[in-house]
């Protein structure tokens, strides 16, 4: 699956001259964000913490555009997961947390409508997007305390390594953009999480204390802003 929605992918971006006369390519660079803000401090710390870059190309036909990308980016995310304690005499903190940092590719596939209103050309986009991890860490306590009902505490041991993320998310994506002078882009989109980021942690030591099974909320969900440079 993840070789094919690459190779589909790379088909229409590099392929495309082959069907089509017009055609762009160009490279881009930005950051994702949890919440959009225009304040100095807020965009720094986006480049600083969450900077994305690649490739994109867009074929036109007429007022309708198909442009796939694909973009690296670093990522941090804090989870707070609310599972329910199944084990007995055991009075749990209130949740479990997680800090997931994370490399992934990303590879949007992106459908549009475009408006020229003279000084720039405003453009309406949506697809489908899959993540691809490159290289994951979950950090964790490498004690976790569990309270009895006498108040005695019980501490749970756990590897790091437990934490599998999955090989590849899904997810859609859904923005607007604008294309200045014929070469510069901005795109402000907004990555809804389709899947589950871990996979399997009823089967980690701390699957025998809490129920992971309706834990629903580790679907990551970031705007993205880029700016971009059509070279073609």
């Amino acid at each position: 699956m993840k070789k094919t929605f690459l190779i589909i992918a790379t088909l229409l971006m590099f392929g495309s001259t082959m069907f089509a006369q017009d055609l762009d390519l160009g490279v881009k660079v930005g950051y994702q964000t949890p919440n959009l803000s225009y304040q100095k401090a807020d965009i720094k710390s986006g480049f600083q913490n969450h900077l994305t870059f690649g490739l994109f190309g867009r074929v036109e036909l007429g007022m309708l555009y198909v442009q796939p990308e694909v973009l690296y980016f670093k990522t941090q995310n804090i989870f707070s997961l609310d599972a329910t304690n199944i084990s007995t005499g055991l009075l749990p903190e209130e949740n479990v947390t997680f800090t997931l940092n994370e490399a992934n590719l990303q590879v949007p596939i992106l459908i549009g409508g475009k408006y020229d209103i003279g000084l720039a050309t405003l453009r309406i986009q949506a697809g489908p997007t899959a993540n691809f991890t490159l290289a994951s860490t979950t950090l964790f306590d490498k004690t976790f305390s569990l309270t009895g009902n006498d108040g005695e505490t019980i501490t749970i041991d756990e590897n790091e390594e437990a934490f599998n993320t999955k090989a590849i998310a899904w997810g859609m994506q859904a923005g607007i953009g604008a294309d200045f002078l014929g070469k510069i882009t901005l795109d402000i989109n907004y990555n809804f999480g389709l899947s589950k980021v871990f996979g399997g942690l009823n089967n980690t030591n701390l699957g025998n204390y809490f129920d992971f099974s309706n834990v629903d909320n580790t679907k990551q969900s970031l705007f993205m802003v880029t700016l971009g440079y059509k070279f073609l």
